[in-house]
């Protein structure tokens, strides 16, 4: 699948949950171009042969810079932007193989999609975790001096 054609169906998901979760018309857009665009990095990093991993902890990174970044711009708070473009990361295949394999007593691809997928989840988690902790220390620091 081309990259626009992924682009346009990662920003169509986001706009989906936008709508779903209530946010404010103005940010909806924004929030949905945002995530378009991290999927579009997503797929350029994990073209150059890194682990699944690696790729989704850069992308869950520049989602939480973003996030700061364009919870500034708007005067919203930032899971209102961060929420949204984590969808399309979400390891969701990863769970139904899980759940596919541990009911067809396949318990070896079980284990290994089990593992794949708590890594790929972590690996979300402290990408978001690290970039907010680092926005939010250079945000004090630059605040601070003025």
């Amino acid at each position: 699948m081309n990259s626009l054609m992924q682009f346009l169906l990662a920003a169509l998901a986001t706009y989906g949950f936008t709508i779903y979760f209530k946010l404010p018309y103005r940010v909806r857009l924004v929030t949905s171009i945002l995530s378009g665009f991290i999927w579009f990095i997503f797929e350029i990093i994990k073209s150059f042969d890194t682990s699944y991993i690696v790729s989704n902890f850069i992308s869950a990174f520049l989602i939480g810079l973003f996030s700061e970044i364009m919870a500034i711009m708007y005067k919203k708070p930032a899971t209102v932007f961060l929420i949204p473009c984590l969808v399309p990361l979400v390891p969701g295949a990863g769970m139904y193989y899980i759940m596919y394999n541990f009911i067809n007593s396949n318990y070896d691809k079980m284990q290994e999609q089990l593992i794949l997928t708590i890594l790929t989840s972590a690996a979300l988690a402290l990408g978001v975790v690290i970039s907010q902790g680092i926005f939010r220390i250079f945000r004090e620091i630059f605040i601070k001096k003025r």
